[in-house]
This record gives C-alpha cells, structure tokens and sequence, in this order.
C-alpha cells in the first residue's frame, strides 16, 4: 500500500495547490479495491457535497427522446447496428465481459456509485475519461465505467471515443473497425448510422473512426462543442463517457475538459511520474474532477 498512499499524498498535496477537490479510487489488474485514503478533502463526498469550481457546459440543445428519468430502463435497438463484442478479447484487457472477476466488477460497482452519488441529482451526466501520459489505463477504465452504469437499473450508457488520435475501444471491445466521430466531422456521415451496441445491455458506442493527426482542430470546432451538448440533452436516463486522449503535450483532453459535466483522471502506479499527476492536477483545476484512479499493475 506504500506506493499508493505516497502517489495519492502526492496528489493531494497537488490538488491543494490548485485550491479544488477530487477524490480517489484505486483500481489494480487483478485485485481491484476501492482505497479508503481520499486524495484531497472531499474523497467523492456525499451527495450534496460541493464540488471543485464545476465548469459550466455548453448549452443543452432541446431534447428530442427526453422525459422524467425512469427507475427501470429497457432498450430496444431499432437504428443502432448490434456487433456482439469479443469476450475473450475483452477479457485479455481486463474489460467487465461475462467471466470477469468478482473482484473486478465490485470495484468498479464502488466508483459507478460514488460517481453517481456526486452526479445523478445533478443532472450531470457527461463524464471524460483522462490520464497524465499514454498507455496508463484510460481506455480500460473509461469502457468499465460505461459497462458498470449501463448495468445499473435506472441508467443507460453512451460511450464515445473522443480519442481521435489514436482510437483504442473498438480494439478493446474486439470488435471491427468501422466509421465514427472523426467520419461524421469529415465526410458528413449521418451520426444514428455510426452508433453500435457491443451485445451489452443498454450500452451504446460511438467509435472514433479513422485516426486524425489534427484532431485539436475537430475537437475545439463549435460543431463538436453542439453535439456534445446534444448527446448530454437527448435521453435523461443516459450517462455519456467519453474516452479522451491524455493531458501532457497536447491540448485535445484540456479543449475537451470545457465540454464536459466531471472528469476521472487516471493514472498507472507502474508508469505516472508524480511530477506528471501533479502538473496533469494543476492542469485540471477550476474543472470538476470527480476522482482519481489509480491503476495498479
């Protein structure tokens, strides 16, 4: 546990210095726990807790499927094309298919619930996924987050690949590459065609389509600002996670972080440097950072 509670003190020493709140969750590949420590005062507090400096979204555009919010939700696919994902592959990156781990599905249960504690009353419902550098887990988290809300009885899922630089979900999920949001910017696709639900109950995704090396510049376009305002507005029960590339040396996830309701940073034990959480905290101040996961090898 050493490792742990000194990179968390790191962290919050960090989010100290940036006068905000954020709480913190542990998540290891084979033991996944949740770490009782909170990383700076509010360790996802409560409900009606108060958040660090909550960044106020892009205006909602009318909401066309809304309606109350239902204690039980049933999902049809109609329009949304069904590629079953590939179990084995998902199980290969530890992603919560059928014969995941108890272990596994109950630490991610824990933080669906503590993110829905500090969301759901709220309204807010657009969460970005995010890590110092690459390759700390990010992707794995934000596809376990879907999955564990998508399960939870008055909640559906939508998960976007907003990483347009190098795309990972469709990989994760096994599933075949196909168009996504970079097409629907660039080639004009219909978005209701890029949809797919990945055989999961009430989980719907969105691919990223074909890498783009100038994403910043579809990622900061007023066009991607209106959709995600669209996305937040148009179902109540619906929770949309976006997976975003990482914050250091390149300005996609900061542009991004403008867009969004929350934001779950995370970070790998085995290969975040403290000085990189630190900055990446710094960076992410005045946004509502509703925790930190730590991935342990």
């Amino acid at each position: 546990m050493s490792k742990i509670v000194k990179a968390l003190e790191k962290a919050e020493e960090a989010q100290r210095s940036a006068e905000g709140n954020v709480g913190g969750f542990t998540v290891q590949e084979s033991d996944l726990s949740w770490l009782d420590e909170p990383v700076g005062p509010s360790a996802l507090a409560a409900p009606g807790a108060r958040p660090a400096s909550p960044v106020q979204p892009a205006r909602p555009m009318p909401r066309t499927g809304g309606g109350e919010r239902r204690d039980n939700v049933e999902v049809h696919y109609e329009q949304t094309k069904i590629e079953q994902a590939c179990f084995h592959k998902m199980e290969e990156r530890r992603l919560l298919g059928d014969s995941a781990p108890r272990e596994l599905r109950d630490a991610f249960n824990v933080v669906r619930t503590r993110i829905l504690q500090q969301t759901r009353a709220k309204g807010l419902n657009t969460i970005m996924v995010t890590s110092p550098g690459r390759s700390e887990g990010k992707t794995t988290v934000a596809t376990n987050l879907a999955i564990t809300i998508a399960r939870d009885a008055s909640q559906t899922a939508l998960l976007v690949d907003a990483n347009l630089r190098w795309p990972g979900i469709s990989c994760g999920l096994g599933m075949d590459s196909r168009p996504g949001l970079s097409d629907h910017f660039l080639r004009g696709l219909p978005m209701e065609s890029l949809f797919v639900n990945p055989g999961i109950d009430k989980l719907v995704v969105l691919p990223a389509g074909a890498s783009q090396e100038d994403s910043v510049d579809i990622i900061s376009s007023p066009r991607m600002q209106n959709l995600v305002a669209e996305m937040k507005s148009r179902y109540p029960d619906r929770y949309v996670i976006f997976d975003c590339p990482h914050l250091l040396g390149i300005p996609d996830a900061l542009v991004f972080a403008e867009y969004v309701d929350g934001i779950v940073l995370v970070a790998d034990e085995g290969k975040t440097a403290q000085g990189d959480l630190k900055t990446a905290l710094a960076m992410l101040a005045g946004r509502n950072l509703l925790g930190v996961v730590l991935n342990k090898a």
